[in-house]
Protein backbone atom coordinates (compact mmCIF):
# COMPACT_ATOMS: atom_id res chain seq x y z
CA UNK A 1 0.00 0.00 0.00
CA UNK A 2 1.57 3.53 -0.85
CA UNK A 3 1.18 6.33 1.27
CA UNK A 4 1.84 9.99 1.02
CA UNK A 5 1.15 12.58 4.05
CA UNK A 6 0.92 15.65 2.70
CA UNK A 7 0.45 17.87 6.21
CA UNK A 8 -0.18 17.48 9.65
CA UNK A 9 -3.78 16.11 10.72
CA UNK A 10 -6.34 19.72 11.29
CA UNK A 11 -8.54 19.95 13.42
CA UNK A 12 -11.15 21.89 11.03
CA UNK A 13 -13.80 19.26 9.42
CA UNK A 14 -11.97 16.78 7.47
CA UNK A 15 -13.50 14.49 4.50
CA UNK A 16 -12.79 10.88 2.60
CA UNK A 17 -13.50 9.87 -0.49
CA UNK A 18 -12.46 6.67 -2.00
CA UNK A 19 -12.53 5.48 -5.80
CA UNK A 20 -12.69 1.68 -6.44
CA UNK A 21 -10.93 1.82 -9.95
CA UNK A 22 -9.82 -1.14 -12.57
CA UNK A 23 -6.11 -0.75 -10.88
CA UNK A 24 -5.99 0.94 -7.89
CA UNK A 25 -8.15 1.77 -4.72
CA UNK A 26 -7.20 5.10 -3.65
CA UNK A 27 -8.29 7.31 -0.72
CA UNK A 28 -7.86 10.48 -0.08
CA UNK A 29 -8.48 12.73 3.32
CA UNK A 30 -8.81 16.38 3.02
CA UNK A 31 -9.91 19.49 4.69
CA UNK A 32 -10.88 22.94 3.34
CA UNK A 33 -8.11 25.86 4.70
CA UNK A 34 -9.10 29.29 3.41
CA UNK A 35 -11.59 28.38 1.22
CA UNK A 36 -8.99 25.84 -0.66
CA UNK A 37 -8.95 21.90 -0.60
CA UNK A 38 -5.63 21.02 1.42
CA UNK A 39 -5.06 17.28 1.19
CA UNK A 40 -4.08 15.89 4.48
CA UNK A 41 -2.75 11.92 3.48
CA UNK A 42 -3.48 10.18 0.22
CA UNK A 43 -3.07 6.03 -0.14
CA UNK A 44 -3.29 3.40 -3.41
CA UNK A 45 -3.72 -0.17 -2.90
CA UNK A 46 -3.12 -2.10 -6.23
CA UNK A 47 -5.97 -4.43 -7.72
CA UNK A 48 -7.00 -6.42 -10.09
CA UNK A 49 -10.72 -6.29 -10.13
CA UNK A 50 -10.08 -4.38 -13.60
CA UNK A 51 -7.93 -7.27 -15.40
CA UNK A 52 -10.74 -10.21 -13.68
CA UNK A 53 -13.65 -8.25 -14.94
CA UNK A 54 -12.57 -7.20 -18.08
CA UNK A 55 -11.05 -10.92 -18.81
CA UNK A 56 -13.80 -13.38 -16.76
CA UNK A 57 -16.59 -10.78 -16.41
CA UNK A 58 -16.93 -11.18 -12.49
CA UNK A 59 -15.01 -10.07 -9.34
CA UNK A 60 -13.05 -13.37 -7.79
CA UNK A 61 -13.65 -13.93 -3.83
CA UNK A 62 -9.90 -13.03 -3.32
CA UNK A 63 -10.28 -9.88 -5.18
CA UNK A 64 -13.00 -8.95 -2.72
CA UNK A 65 -11.70 -10.12 0.58
CA UNK A 66 -7.90 -7.82 -0.18
CA UNK A 67 -10.70 -4.62 -1.00
CA UNK A 68 -12.27 -5.52 2.35
CA UNK A 69 -9.09 -6.03 4.20
CA UNK A 70 -7.25 -2.61 2.54
CA UNK A 71 -10.95 -0.87 3.44
CA UNK A 72 -10.73 -1.78 6.54
CA UNK A 73 -7.14 -0.03 7.14
CA UNK A 74 -8.57 3.04 5.43
CA UNK A 75 -11.46 3.04 8.03
CA UNK A 76 -8.51 3.30 10.72
CA UNK A 77 -6.79 6.09 9.60
CA UNK A 78 -10.51 7.67 8.56
CA UNK A 79 -11.19 7.03 12.24
CA UNK A 80 -7.33 8.77 13.27
CA UNK A 81 -8.07 11.87 10.99
CA UNK A 82 -11.59 12.16 12.45
CA UNK A 83 -13.36 12.14 9.21
CA UNK A 84 -16.73 13.88 9.62
CA UNK A 85 -18.29 12.47 6.23
CA UNK A 86 -16.86 10.41 3.56
CA UNK A 87 -17.95 8.86 0.52
CA UNK A 88 -17.09 5.26 -1.63
CA UNK A 89 -17.35 5.23 -5.64
CA UNK A 90 -16.61 2.65 -7.97
CA UNK A 91 -16.23 3.07 -11.49
CA UNK A 92 -15.65 0.82 -14.96
CA UNK A 93 -14.33 -2.36 -12.99
CA UNK A 94 -17.62 -2.51 -10.81
CA UNK A 95 -19.51 -1.06 -13.22
CA UNK A 96 -19.11 -3.88 -15.86
CA UNK A 97 -18.36 -6.68 -13.61
CA UNK A 98 -21.62 -9.39 -13.77
CA UNK A 99 -21.25 -9.64 -9.60
CA UNK A 100 -21.04 -6.23 -8.84
CA UNK A 101 -24.45 -6.56 -6.51
CA UNK A 102 -23.06 -9.10 -4.75
CA UNK A 103 -19.89 -7.45 -4.53
CA UNK A 104 -21.12 -3.98 -3.72
CA UNK A 105 -23.12 -5.86 -0.51
CA UNK A 106 -20.04 -8.17 0.91
CA UNK A 107 -18.90 -4.62 0.89
CA UNK A 108 -21.31 -3.12 3.10
CA UNK A 109 -21.64 -6.52 5.17
CA UNK A 110 -17.92 -6.91 5.84
CA UNK A 111 -16.81 -2.79 6.28
CA UNK A 112 -20.01 -0.84 6.68
CA UNK A 113 -19.56 1.07 3.62
CA UNK A 114 -21.96 2.05 1.00
CA UNK A 115 -20.44 1.64 -2.09
CA UNK A 116 -22.07 4.25 -4.88
CA UNK A 117 -21.15 2.60 -8.54
CA UNK A 118 -20.94 6.16 -10.45
CA UNK A 119 -21.92 5.66 -14.21
CA UNK A 120 -20.19 7.09 -16.94
CA UNK A 121 -21.56 9.84 -17.72
CA UNK A 122 -21.76 11.19 -13.67
CA UNK A 123 -17.29 10.07 -13.55
CA UNK A 124 -16.67 12.17 -16.62
CA UNK A 125 -19.26 15.24 -15.65
CA UNK A 126 -16.74 15.32 -12.50
CA UNK A 127 -13.56 15.13 -14.67
CA UNK A 128 -14.50 17.78 -17.61
CA UNK A 129 -15.34 20.06 -14.24
CA UNK A 130 -11.82 19.86 -12.81
CA UNK A 131 -10.46 20.20 -16.77
CA UNK A 132 -12.60 23.33 -16.81
CA UNK A 133 -10.85 24.79 -13.87
CA UNK A 134 -7.31 24.32 -14.62
CA UNK A 135 -7.47 25.18 -18.61
CA UNK A 136 -8.38 28.86 -19.54
CA UNK A 137 -11.88 29.01 -21.78
CA UNK A 138 -10.79 29.07 -25.14
CA UNK A 139 -11.40 32.02 -27.91
CA UNK A 140 -14.77 32.39 -27.90
CA UNK A 141 -14.92 30.90 -31.47
CA UNK A 142 -12.38 28.23 -31.24
CA UNK A 143 -13.90 24.52 -29.88
CA UNK A 144 -11.75 22.11 -27.37
CA UNK A 145 -11.97 18.69 -27.26
CA UNK A 146 -11.48 16.69 -23.84
CA UNK A 147 -10.90 13.52 -23.44
CA UNK A 148 -9.96 11.26 -20.44
CA UNK A 149 -8.35 8.15 -21.01
CA UNK A 150 -9.10 5.74 -18.20
CA UNK A 151 -8.44 2.24 -17.95
CA UNK A 152 -12.07 0.71 -18.83
CA UNK A 153 -13.15 3.50 -21.22
CA UNK A 154 -12.42 6.75 -23.16
CA UNK A 155 -14.81 9.64 -22.18
CA UNK A 156 -14.47 12.19 -25.36
CA UNK A 157 -16.22 15.98 -25.28
CA UNK A 158 -16.70 18.54 -27.41
CA UNK A 159 -16.38 21.77 -25.30
CA UNK A 160 -17.90 25.19 -27.32
CA UNK A 161 -17.47 28.39 -25.54
CA UNK A 162 -16.91 26.67 -21.81
CA UNK A 163 -20.36 24.13 -22.55
CA UNK A 164 -20.14 20.90 -23.05
CA UNK A 165 -22.09 20.27 -26.24
CA UNK A 166 -21.51 16.75 -27.10
CA UNK A 167 -19.87 14.17 -24.91
CA UNK A 168 -19.44 9.99 -25.61
CA UNK A 169 -17.98 7.48 -23.56
CA UNK A 170 -16.28 4.92 -25.13
CA UNK A 171 -15.72 1.08 -24.02
CA UNK A 172 -12.18 1.24 -24.87
CA UNK A 173 -9.75 1.91 -22.13
CA UNK A 174 -6.36 0.92 -22.05
CA UNK A 175 -6.37 -1.74 -19.40
CA UNK A 176 -9.41 -2.91 -21.49
CA UNK A 177 -7.80 -2.99 -24.28
CA UNK A 178 -4.81 -4.39 -22.91
CA UNK A 179 -6.42 -7.41 -21.73
CA UNK A 180 -8.81 -8.01 -25.31
CA UNK A 181 -5.68 -7.69 -27.32
CA UNK A 182 -2.82 -9.06 -25.47
CA UNK A 183 -3.12 -12.43 -26.89
CA UNK A 184 -2.54 -11.38 -30.04
CA UNK A 185 0.60 -9.31 -28.99
CA UNK A 186 2.64 -13.03 -29.09
CA UNK A 187 0.88 -13.78 -32.48
CA UNK A 188 1.90 -10.86 -34.74
CA UNK A 189 4.80 -8.80 -35.78
CA UNK A 190 2.81 -5.71 -36.48
CA UNK A 191 0.44 -5.82 -33.25
CA UNK A 192 0.59 -1.95 -33.64
CA UNK A 193 -1.30 -2.09 -36.68
CA UNK A 194 -3.93 -4.76 -34.98
CA UNK A 195 -3.99 -2.35 -32.39
CA UNK A 196 -4.26 0.94 -34.00
CA UNK A 197 -7.25 -0.65 -36.56
CA UNK A 198 -9.37 -1.57 -33.82
CA UNK A 199 -8.96 1.79 -31.98
CA UNK A 200 -9.96 3.44 -35.06
CA UNK A 201 -13.32 1.69 -35.66
CA UNK A 202 -14.17 1.37 -32.00
CA UNK A 203 -13.42 4.92 -31.18
CA UNK A 204 -14.90 5.76 -35.10
CA UNK A 205 -18.38 4.64 -34.43
CA UNK A 206 -19.30 6.78 -31.22
CA UNK A 207 -17.32 9.78 -32.80
CA UNK A 208 -19.16 9.51 -36.13
CA UNK A 209 -22.65 10.27 -34.39
CA UNK A 210 -22.22 13.85 -33.98
CA UNK A 211 -24.53 15.53 -35.61
CA UNK A 212 -23.61 17.70 -38.62
CA UNK A 213 -19.93 16.15 -39.01
CA UNK A 214 -17.16 16.53 -36.17
CA UNK A 215 -16.00 19.83 -35.72
CA UNK A 216 -12.97 21.74 -36.24
CA UNK A 217 -10.80 21.48 -33.04
CA UNK A 218 -9.02 24.61 -31.95
CA UNK A 219 -7.25 22.95 -28.86
CA UNK A 220 -7.22 19.01 -27.49
CA UNK A 221 -6.83 18.56 -24.12
CA UNK A 222 -6.02 15.17 -22.52
CA UNK A 223 -6.16 13.63 -18.88
CA UNK A 224 -5.95 10.19 -17.27
CA UNK A 225 -3.71 8.04 -15.21
CA UNK A 226 -1.03 7.94 -17.84
CA UNK A 227 -1.36 11.85 -18.88
CA UNK A 228 1.51 12.70 -16.32
CA UNK A 229 3.69 9.19 -17.66
CA UNK A 230 3.22 10.36 -20.84
CA UNK A 231 4.77 14.06 -20.34
CA UNK A 232 7.53 12.85 -18.52
CA UNK A 233 8.73 10.16 -20.95
CA UNK A 234 8.25 12.89 -23.99
CA UNK A 235 10.04 15.93 -21.73
CA UNK A 236 6.98 17.84 -21.11
CA UNK A 237 6.94 21.10 -19.48
CA UNK A 238 4.28 22.08 -17.32
CA UNK A 239 2.67 25.46 -18.05
CA UNK A 240 0.00 26.88 -15.12
CA UNK A 241 0.28 23.78 -13.94
CA UNK A 242 -0.73 22.12 -17.40
CA UNK A 243 1.73 19.65 -19.43
CA UNK A 244 2.39 21.08 -23.15
CA UNK A 245 3.05 18.17 -24.61
CA UNK A 246 3.78 17.89 -28.59
CA UNK A 247 2.28 16.10 -30.57
CA UNK A 248 5.70 15.05 -32.59
CA UNK A 249 7.17 13.74 -29.42
CA UNK A 250 4.10 11.81 -28.58
CA UNK A 251 4.52 10.08 -32.13
CA UNK A 252 8.21 9.69 -31.93
CA UNK A 253 7.87 7.37 -28.33
CA UNK A 254 5.00 5.33 -30.04
CA UNK A 255 7.54 4.62 -33.32
CA UNK A 256 10.30 4.20 -30.88
CA UNK A 257 8.43 1.33 -28.45
CA UNK A 258 5.71 0.08 -30.86
CA UNK A 259 7.41 -3.52 -31.99
CA UNK A 260 8.77 -3.80 -28.27
CA UNK A 261 7.73 -6.27 -25.58
CA UNK A 262 6.55 -4.58 -22.19
CA UNK A 263 9.58 -5.76 -20.43
CA UNK A 264 11.74 -3.74 -22.74
CA UNK A 265 10.14 -0.83 -23.05
CA UNK A 266 10.22 -1.31 -18.81
CA UNK A 267 13.87 -1.43 -19.12
CA UNK A 268 14.78 1.26 -21.37
CA UNK A 269 12.54 3.95 -19.97
CA UNK A 270 13.10 2.68 -15.86
CA UNK A 271 9.22 2.48 -15.31
CA UNK A 272 7.09 -0.19 -13.54
CA UNK A 273 6.01 -3.29 -15.83
CA UNK A 274 2.25 -2.34 -15.13
CA UNK A 275 3.11 1.25 -16.67
CA UNK A 276 4.98 -0.51 -19.50
CA UNK A 277 2.09 -3.17 -19.87
CA UNK A 278 -0.34 0.24 -20.86
CA UNK A 279 1.94 3.13 -22.02
CA UNK A 280 1.47 0.60 -25.51
CA UNK A 281 -2.43 1.64 -25.92
CA UNK A 282 -2.33 4.65 -23.82
CA UNK A 283 -0.15 6.55 -26.64
CA UNK A 284 -2.05 4.47 -29.21
CA UNK A 285 -5.39 6.31 -27.97
CA UNK A 286 -3.60 9.63 -27.88
CA UNK A 287 -2.43 9.43 -31.72
CA UNK A 288 -5.82 8.87 -32.87
CA UNK A 289 -7.36 12.04 -30.65
CA UNK A 290 -4.19 13.84 -32.48
CA UNK A 291 -4.72 12.20 -36.02
CA UNK A 292 -8.01 13.15 -35.86
CA UNK A 293 -7.84 17.04 -34.43
CA UNK A 294 -4.16 17.60 -35.90
CA UNK A 295 -3.16 19.06 -33.10
CA UNK A 296 0.23 20.00 -32.80
CA UNK A 297 0.05 20.02 -28.69
CA UNK A 298 -1.86 18.35 -26.24
CA UNK A 299 -2.84 19.93 -23.17
CA UNK A 300 -2.36 17.81 -20.23
CA UNK A 301 -3.91 18.93 -16.81
CA UNK A 302 -3.38 16.64 -14.00
CA UNK A 303 -6.60 15.57 -12.69
CA UNK A 304 -7.88 13.23 -10.18
CA UNK A 305 -11.74 12.53 -9.95
CA UNK A 306 -11.36 12.23 -5.99
CA UNK A 307 -10.75 16.32 -5.51
CA UNK A 308 -14.31 17.54 -6.70
CA UNK A 309 -16.20 14.63 -4.46
CA UNK A 310 -14.06 16.31 -1.99
CA UNK A 311 -15.24 19.48 -2.79
CA UNK A 312 -18.86 18.53 -2.58
CA UNK A 313 -18.46 17.43 1.29
CA UNK A 314 -16.31 20.21 2.50
CA UNK A 315 -18.33 23.24 0.83
CA UNK A 316 -21.93 22.37 -0.38
CA UNK A 317 -22.85 26.22 -1.26
CA UNK A 318 -20.24 25.28 -4.07
CA UNK A 319 -22.25 22.28 -5.13
CA UNK A 320 -25.03 24.63 -6.23
CA UNK A 321 -23.16 26.69 -8.72
CA UNK A 322 -21.10 22.99 -10.06
CA UNK A 323 -24.92 21.89 -10.80
CA UNK A 324 -25.63 25.42 -12.67
CA UNK A 325 -22.74 24.96 -14.84
CA UNK A 326 -23.51 21.18 -15.39
CA UNK A 327 -27.37 21.46 -16.45
CA UNK A 328 -26.03 24.51 -19.10
CA UNK A 329 -23.79 21.85 -20.61
CA UNK A 330 -26.73 19.05 -20.23
CA UNK A 331 -29.41 21.44 -22.34
CA UNK A 332 -25.97 22.86 -24.77
CA UNK A 333 -25.83 18.37 -25.73
CA UNK A 334 -30.04 18.11 -25.84
CA UNK A 335 -30.42 21.20 -28.02
CA UNK A 336 -27.88 19.36 -30.31
CA UNK A 337 -29.43 16.60 -30.09
CA UNK A 338 -32.90 18.18 -30.90
CA UNK A 339 -31.74 20.04 -33.74
CA UNK A 340 -30.20 16.92 -35.25
CA UNK A 341 -33.71 15.46 -35.02
CA UNK A 342 -35.53 18.49 -37.12
CA UNK A 343 -36.98 18.83 -34.07
CA UNK A 344 -39.03 22.33 -34.26
CA UNK A 345 -36.98 24.22 -31.56
CA UNK A 346 -39.22 27.46 -31.47
CA UNK A 347 -41.92 24.92 -30.49
CA UNK A 348 -39.60 23.57 -28.18
CA UNK A 349 -38.15 26.49 -26.31
CA UNK A 350 -41.71 27.97 -25.63
CA UNK A 351 -42.60 24.51 -24.00
CA UNK A 352 -39.88 24.70 -21.66
CA UNK A 353 -40.00 28.01 -20.58
CA UNK A 354 -44.13 27.45 -19.65
CA UNK A 355 -43.00 24.20 -18.22
CA UNK A 356 -40.51 25.51 -15.89
CA UNK A 357 -42.91 28.55 -14.77
CA UNK A 358 -45.41 25.68 -13.56
CA UNK A 359 -42.87 23.63 -12.52
CA UNK A 360 -41.06 27.19 -10.05
CA UNK A 361 -45.01 28.26 -8.89
CA UNK A 362 -45.94 24.14 -7.93
CA UNK A 363 -43.12 23.70 -5.58
CA UNK A 364 -44.98 23.18 -2.69
CA UNK A 365 -47.18 20.96 -4.28
CA UNK A 366 -45.14 18.25 -6.78
CA UNK A 367 -42.02 17.74 -4.55
CA UNK A 368 -39.28 17.60 -6.69
CA UNK A 369 -35.78 18.81 -6.78
CA UNK A 370 -33.64 20.69 -9.54
CA UNK A 371 -32.23 17.62 -11.23
CA UNK A 372 -35.94 16.91 -11.83
CA UNK A 373 -35.87 20.50 -13.36
CA UNK A 374 -33.73 19.27 -15.45
CA UNK A 375 -35.03 16.27 -16.55
CA UNK A 376 -38.56 18.03 -17.06
CA UNK A 377 -36.82 20.48 -19.80
CA UNK A 378 -34.77 17.33 -21.30
CA UNK A 379 -38.46 16.16 -22.31
CA UNK A 380 -39.50 19.55 -23.84
CA UNK A 381 -37.01 19.73 -25.96
CA UNK A 382 -36.24 16.35 -27.02
CA UNK A 383 -39.96 15.41 -27.49
CA UNK A 384 -40.90 15.74 -31.09
CA UNK A 385 -38.02 13.58 -31.98
CA UNK A 386 -40.35 10.64 -32.36
CA UNK A 387 -41.73 12.21 -35.44
CA UNK A 388 -38.37 11.41 -36.86
CA UNK A 389 -38.41 7.85 -37.05
CA UNK A 390 -41.75 6.76 -36.78
CA UNK A 391 -44.33 9.38 -36.56
CA UNK A 392 -47.21 7.21 -36.66
CA UNK A 393 -46.00 5.84 -32.74
CA UNK A 394 -44.18 8.88 -32.10
CA UNK A 395 -44.65 8.16 -27.69
CA UNK A 396 -42.72 4.63 -28.39
CA UNK A 397 -40.19 5.97 -30.57
CA UNK A 398 -39.25 8.78 -28.93
CA UNK A 399 -39.16 6.51 -25.11
CA UNK A 400 -36.82 4.13 -27.46
CA UNK A 401 -34.65 6.59 -28.78
CA UNK A 402 -34.38 9.09 -25.76
CA UNK A 403 -33.25 5.67 -23.47
CA UNK A 404 -30.24 5.07 -25.31
CA UNK A 405 -29.28 8.58 -26.05
CA UNK A 406 -25.74 9.41 -24.48
CA UNK A 407 -26.36 12.93 -23.13
CA UNK A 408 -24.06 14.74 -20.94
CA UNK A 409 -25.01 15.45 -17.03
CA UNK A 410 -27.85 12.60 -17.14
CA UNK A 411 -27.28 8.94 -15.60
CA UNK A 412 -29.16 6.10 -17.38
CA UNK A 413 -31.46 5.95 -14.93
CA UNK A 414 -32.97 9.49 -15.13
CA UNK A 415 -32.84 9.68 -19.00
CA UNK A 416 -35.49 6.42 -18.85
CA UNK A 417 -37.57 8.81 -16.32
CA UNK A 418 -37.30 11.16 -19.11
CA UNK A 419 -38.31 8.64 -21.66
CA UNK A 420 -41.02 7.15 -19.54
CA UNK A 421 -42.72 10.31 -19.58
CA UNK A 422 -44.03 10.19 -23.10
CA UNK A 423 -45.59 6.50 -22.67
CA UNK A 424 -49.28 6.02 -21.61
CA UNK A 425 -50.25 5.58 -18.08
CA UNK A 426 -50.92 2.04 -18.61
CA UNK A 427 -47.80 1.19 -20.56
CA UNK A 428 -46.45 -2.07 -19.11
CA UNK A 429 -42.99 -1.63 -20.94
CA UNK A 430 -42.65 1.41 -18.71
CA UNK A 431 -44.46 0.76 -15.74
CA UNK A 432 -42.82 -3.21 -15.25
CA UNK A 433 -39.01 -1.62 -14.82
CA UNK A 434 -39.96 1.62 -12.68
CA UNK A 435 -40.30 1.05 -8.55
CA UNK A 436 -43.12 3.01 -7.36
CA UNK A 437 -41.13 6.31 -6.84
CA UNK A 438 -40.09 6.26 -9.70
CA UNK A 439 -43.20 5.86 -11.69
CA UNK A 440 -44.72 8.99 -9.07
CA UNK A 441 -41.61 11.31 -10.86
CA UNK A 442 -42.84 10.60 -14.77
CA UNK A 443 -46.28 11.29 -14.12
CA UNK A 444 -45.44 14.38 -12.49
CA UNK A 445 -43.06 15.25 -15.24
CA UNK A 446 -45.42 13.81 -17.63
CA UNK A 447 -48.34 16.29 -15.60
CA UNK A 448 -46.23 18.91 -15.91
CA UNK A 449 -45.42 18.27 -19.73
CA UNK A 450 -48.36 18.11 -21.33
CA UNK A 451 -49.79 20.66 -19.75
CA UNK A 452 -47.06 22.81 -21.07
CA UNK A 453 -47.12 21.42 -24.91
CA UNK A 454 -51.07 22.08 -24.54
CA UNK A 455 -50.41 25.57 -24.32
CA UNK A 456 -48.36 25.75 -27.39
CA UNK A 457 -50.52 23.33 -29.05
CA UNK A 458 -50.78 25.12 -32.70
CA UNK A 459 -46.76 25.88 -32.74
CA UNK A 460 -47.17 29.59 -33.07
CA UNK A 461 -46.23 31.12 -29.81
CA UNK A 462 -50.10 32.73 -29.77
CA UNK A 463 -49.53 32.91 -25.98
CA UNK A 464 -47.86 35.74 -23.62
CA UNK A 465 -47.42 36.56 -20.45
CA UNK A 466 -48.23 33.62 -19.04
CA UNK A 467 -48.66 33.61 -15.24
CA UNK A 468 -49.17 30.90 -12.67
CA UNK A 469 -50.78 31.14 -9.69
CA UNK A 470 -51.88 28.43 -6.84
CA UNK A 471 -55.45 29.32 -5.10
CA UNK A 472 -56.07 26.45 -2.73
CA UNK A 473 -57.21 23.50 -4.92
CA UNK A 474 -56.83 25.65 -8.16
CA UNK A 475 -54.14 25.97 -10.23
CA UNK A 476 -55.16 29.03 -12.18
CA UNK A 477 -53.30 29.81 -15.23
CA UNK A 478 -53.45 33.35 -17.69
CA UNK A 479 -51.61 34.70 -20.50
CA UNK A 480 -52.63 37.27 -23.36
CA UNK A 481 -53.12 36.77 -26.56
CA UNK A 482 -53.86 38.50 -29.99
CA UNK A 483 -54.65 35.41 -32.04
CA UNK A 484 -57.45 32.29 -32.11
CA UNK A 485 -56.52 30.45 -29.19
CA UNK A 486 -59.46 27.98 -29.67
CA UNK A 487 -56.76 25.11 -30.35
CA UNK A 488 -55.04 25.63 -27.24
CA UNK A 489 -58.06 26.07 -24.94
CA UNK A 490 -58.99 22.47 -26.03
CA UNK A 491 -55.74 21.10 -25.61
CA UNK A 492 -55.76 22.77 -22.22
CA UNK A 493 -58.72 21.10 -21.50
CA UNK A 494 -57.85 17.50 -22.43
CA UNK A 495 -55.06 17.62 -20.24
CA UNK A 496 -56.73 18.68 -16.92
CA UNK A 497 -57.84 15.18 -15.48
CA UNK A 498 -54.58 13.48 -15.84
CA UNK A 499 -53.09 16.55 -14.23
CA UNK A 500 -56.08 16.44 -11.82
CA UNK A 501 -55.45 12.81 -10.73
CA UNK A 502 -51.72 13.50 -10.36
CA UNK A 503 -51.77 16.79 -7.84
CA UNK A 504 -54.93 17.00 -6.71
CA UNK A 505 -55.90 20.48 -8.49
CA UNK A 506 -57.41 21.55 -11.13
CA UNK A 507 -56.11 23.55 -13.69
CA UNK A 508 -58.10 26.69 -14.87
CA UNK A 509 -56.56 28.59 -17.77
CA UNK A 510 -58.02 32.27 -19.05
CA UNK A 511 -56.72 33.86 -21.80
CA UNK A 512 -57.31 37.79 -22.22
CA UNK A 513 -56.93 39.83 -25.12
CA UNK A 514 -53.25 41.07 -25.95
CA UNK A 515 -53.21 45.25 -26.58
CA UNK A 516 -52.15 45.73 -29.85
CA UNK A 517 -48.55 47.16 -29.72
CA UNK A 518 -48.58 51.13 -30.44
CA UNK A 519 -46.39 52.38 -32.92
CA UNK A 520 -43.73 54.00 -32.72
CA UNK A 521 -44.93 57.71 -32.35
CA UNK A 522 -47.71 55.96 -29.96
CA UNK A 523 -50.98 55.61 -32.26
CA UNK A 524 -52.03 52.59 -32.94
Amino acid sequence: MKTVKTAKKGRANTAAAIDIGSKLLRMRIAQMSKGNLQDLEYLEYPTSIGHEVFTNGKISFESIRALSSALHGFSNLMEEYGVSSSRVVATTALREADNRAFVVDQLKVQNGMQVEILEDNQEKAYVYGEIAQKIPAVAEEGVDLYSYIGTGSVGVAVVQNGLVVFSKNVPVGVLKLHDMLGDLQNATNDFHEVLEEYIHVSMGRFISVYPGGFPNISRLVLSGNGSSLVARLCGAKQKNGVFQIASEKISELYRAICKQTPEKISFAYRITDSDAELLYSTLALYLYLINLTGAKTVYAPPVDLLHPMLREMLAPKNRDSSFLQLRESTLACVRLLADSFQCDMKHSEQILIFAETLFDKMKEIHGLDARRRLLLDTACLLHECGYCTQPRQYSSSAFHLIRSMDIYGITENDLYLVASAFLPADDTESILTLTPKQRLVVSKLAALFRLADALDQSQKQKLRNLKVRLDKNRLLVTAESSQNTSLEEWAFAQKVPFFEEVFGIQPELTIHAALPSPTKHGKV
